[in-house]
């Protein structure tokens, strides 16, 4: 029997950058709806059993209901609600149930989170938070007729997308994954977590960086393009050239990029003499300090995401012919 899981994360969207700059706000109501959606196109090809995330405000409810007659419904016991720890046991019983995907509902962050426990479980992401380089914005009714052809022809590799990660280690103990942008941030606390201040960042490593995105990775659209298999580190101060990038929703920010270089996977950097905070994909996550030393890397082996795009038309062109 096929199944998918589903993790939500309802505090996804709401952080401090609709207060700093115009971040949109995604209701819980409509994060409840995107998940309705998903599952009936899921549903309509026969997919029944869902294996969900719980949470407080009941983002799951909407679809369990309506479509009580239609699916399957299975719970996570993830002995507690919200939070980070919440999402990654979550996302390591998925990997454990052996799903033949899952939906993540959130940005950059609630992916990284879910990539550190995944393993080899393809992810459909859509995007509901405040930076989505990573998760795709997309009617979710197709993502899931999408991932349904996914499953029912999983022999098709070529439906699947492994991407790089960015890795950090801390003294040879800590480790800790970046999916889009690592930046080295000189404010010595985490605090409110996400950065909407570009001056407070002396270096950044990007696995991506459209044009078209929000956040930290746009900056690297004004430098260069970032080939497969590579990454771009851009370094920070003057004297250097001037760049602006989106770095939230409405925020506008100029800084001046002294270096920048791409590497692969055969680099490694190694980082010390340095105090403050380590953002990943957008939020400060861990405290450095002079005695630190910081190897960081480009990763190939990282999460596999359901290309929705090309499993749509693939599907289309297999009714014609």
């Amino acid at each position: 029997m096929s199944k998918v899981g589903i993790i939500a994360n309802p505090s996804a969207g709401k952080d401090i950058r609709r207060l700093v700059a115009s971040g949109r706000v995604i209701s819980n109501q409509e994060k409840a709806n995107i998940i309705t959606r998903f599952i009936r196109g899921l549903a309509f090809k026969g997919i029944k059993d869902f294996y969900f995330m719980p949470d407080k405000s009941g983002l799951f409810r909407p679809s369990v209901e309506e479509l009580k007659n239609e699916i399957n419904p299975f719970f996570l016991d993830t002995k507690h609600y919200d939070g980070a720890e919440q999402t990654l046991l979550a996302a390591e019983l998925i990997n454990n149930l052996q799903c033949d995907c899952v939906l993540v509902l959130g940005g950059d962050g609630t992916n990284r989170l879910v990539a550190k426990k995944i393993g080899k479980v393809p992810i459909v992401p859509i995007s509901t938070g405040t930076n989505n380089a990573f998760p795709i914005a997309i009617d979710p009714t197709v993502a899931g007729l999408a991932s349904a052809y996914y499953i029912q022809n999983k022999q098709k590799k070529e439906l699947l997308i492994q991407h790089p990660y960015i890795k950090v280690i801390i003294d040879k103990k800590v480790e800790e994954i970046a999916l889009v942008d690592l930046a080295i941030s000189n404010q010595n606390f985490v605090g409110s977590k996400a950065i909407w201040d570009p001056e407070v960042i002396s270096q950044l490593f990007l696995t991506q960086s459209e044009s078209t995105s929000i956040g930290l990775s746009s900056l690297g659209s004004k430098i260069t393009d970032i080939p497969t298999h590579s990454a771009l580190r851009l370094q920070f101060g003057k004297p250097g050239r001037e760049i602006y990038a989106p770095i939230a929703p409405g925020l506008i920010s100029t800084i001046m990029v002294k270096n920048w270089e791409l590497f692969s996977y055969d680099k490694k950097f190694i980082i010390d003499n340095l105090i403050g905070t380590i953002a990943l994909d957008g939020e400060r996550e861990l405290e450095i300090y002079k005695k630190n030393i910081l190897e960081i890397s480009l990763e190939k082996s990282g999460p596999f995401v359901i290309d929705v795009i090309r499993s749509v038309k693939e599907e289309n062109l297999s009714r014609i012919n």
